[in-house]
């Protein structure tokens, strides 16, 4: 097998370590909602998330 890495401005870094979710709750259906599910939408700014919303794919909720 083997592993993979991902290149950022801070070097490589092994994908096992970045952090990950498996769930969410979608605000307008209530429903526990797969990462697989939804569409992020994110502003950064010097590497930074200055903004950011999420919206649900079974939906079409944006949350934020």
């Amino acid at each position: 097998m083997g592993f993979g890495q991902i290149h950022t401005v801070d070097g490589w870094v092994n994908v096992e370590d970045i952090p990950t979710i498996d769930t969410v709750i979608c605000q307008l259906c209530n429903e526990p909602t797969e990462a697989k599910d939804i569409t992020i939408t994110a502003k950064i700014k010097d590497g930074q998330v200055i903004a950011g919303t999420w919206s649900c794919n079974k939906c079409s909720a944006v949350n934020g």
